[in-house]
Formats: C-alpha cells, structure tokens, sequence
C-alpha cells in the first residue's frame, strides 16, 4: 500500500484502479488490489477522491497554497462547460453525418438530368404520336356524321360499320397514349417539386438548368387532352354497359 501511495504523490496526478493497476502491473498490483489500496488511502486521509459519474478518481492531497478553493471551483466550471460543449459538437456532428447519409442517397444533379431529359424525350414522343390520332379522330367524328348523314340516304350500312370500328381502334389508341403520357407527367412533375422543395430553386430556373422545354413551351394543351380523354372513357364505359346489358337480355 505505501508503494501505492508513494507512486500517486510522486506522480502528482488522477488515477483511477484501473490505469493504476496498469501502471504498476510490474510490481505484481492487480486492479482489485489497487482499488482496495486507494481506498484505505482515501480512508485514512492520505488520498483525495472525487466521483465522476461511476468513475471515481483519486489524487494525492495537495498542499493549500497549490491552488485556491475559488480557482478549482473555476477549473471545475470550465470543465463542466467544455463538456457541455463538446456534448453539443457530438450532437451537431451526428446530425450533419444522418444528413450526409440523406443526400447520399438521393440522386446526383447529373442523374437528375439525365432521367427528366429521358422522360422528357419520352413525353414528346407520346405526344406526337397522340396528335395524329387526335387529328384522325377529329376528322373521323366528322367523317361518321358525314357517313350517317349519307347512310341515311342511301341505305349503305357497310360504310357506317367499318367507319365506327376504325374510329373506335383509333379512341382506343388514343386513350392509351394519353393515359401513358399524363402518368410520366405526373412523375415527372413529382420529382422536380422534390428538387424544388429541397434546393429553394425556382421551377423556371430548374428547367432551365436542366435544358428541359415542357409541354407547355411547346404549346400543347394538357386540359383540352384530358377533356377529350374524359369524354371518350365515359363513351366507352358507356359501350360497355350497353354490351353488358344486350348479353343480360339475350341470356335471359
């Protein structure tokens, strides 16, 4: 036990059992043995303990002219608000690696471009293969009007079928490309307010960043595609009950 206490007032610094143990390993002192001593030290007045959460401390006594009762008390606050702060670096050190780990996983700027540049292309391409079916099918309701007109005149059934089973391939078609294309706007629209939302950019900005021209540059009219979209499901919704009801009757 003296060579415990000998080592601690020569050293003149903390110790706890543990790095005590560790310091004296050579003299066959093992950490039990090393807790045991500073405790009979501390008991017989010969060491000072402080506790520190779980962690106690030991320190030879130091003479009262070493430092002033209010200095250590002012040591001790600065420790206290040191560790306070480095308790708030931690946090805020966590905070910036979760948000690291968010933008990693998001997509780069170049893989952003990219995917809206492909959408966009695509876009385009389903909307200039709906504009000649619009225009057929324009041309084709003014056609069937016109065949109607004339059937009833002349008695030519045929003309009429075969007029209505290609207005109704080409309605079929077009709801299919204009459904196509309003869902990939929709996605579309979806991931840009996401960059938007996430970078404090403007959208006009965003589109001009990206080289993208939308629908609307391009004059394309999205209400009057979903009018004419809506118009046409409800006809065939319409046909489909019709059918329904003739196969109800018949089986009957």
């Amino acid at each position: 036990m003296e060579h415990v206490y000998e080592y601690c007032a020569r050293q003149n610094r903390p110790f706890n059992a543990t790095n005590l143990a560790d310091a004296l390993q050579k003299e066959g002192i093992k950490k039990a043995a090393a807790q045991r001593y500073l405790d009979t030290l501390v008991s017989d007045n010969r060491l000072s303990l402080t506790e520190r959460g779980k962690t106690k401390v030991y320190f030879a006594i130091q003479p009262e002219n070493v430092l002033p009762k209010e200095k250590i008390n002012e040591m001790e606050h600065a420790v206290k608000t040191k560790q306070e702060q480095i308790l708030t670096k931690k946090q805020e050190l966590q905070s910036k690696r979760k948000e690291l780990m968010q933008q990693k996983n998001q997509i780069s700027v170049k893989e952003i471009r990219e995917e809206t540049t492909k959408m966009t292309k695509e876009n385009g391409e389903i909307v200039n293969k709906m504009k000649p079916f619009k225009e057929k099918l324009m041309a084709q309701q003014q056609q069937q009007q016109k065949d109607a007109e004339d059937s009833s005149k002349m008695g030519g059934k045929d003309a009429l079928k075969d007029a209505m089973k290609t207005q109704k391939e080409i309605e079929k078609k077009f709801v299919t490309y204009c459904e196509t294309w309003l869902k990939r706007k929709r996605a579309f629209r979806d991931i840009t307010a996401t960059i938007v939302e996430g970078s404090n950019v403007k959208m006009k900005d965003l589109m001009k960043q990206l080289e993208i021209e939308t629908d609307e540059a391009n004059e394309v009219d999205e209400k009057e595609f979903r009018s004419l979209l809506d118009e046409l499901k409800k006809k065939m919704r319409a046909e489909e009950i019709r059918k329904m009801n003739k196969k109800r009757k018949a089986t009957a």
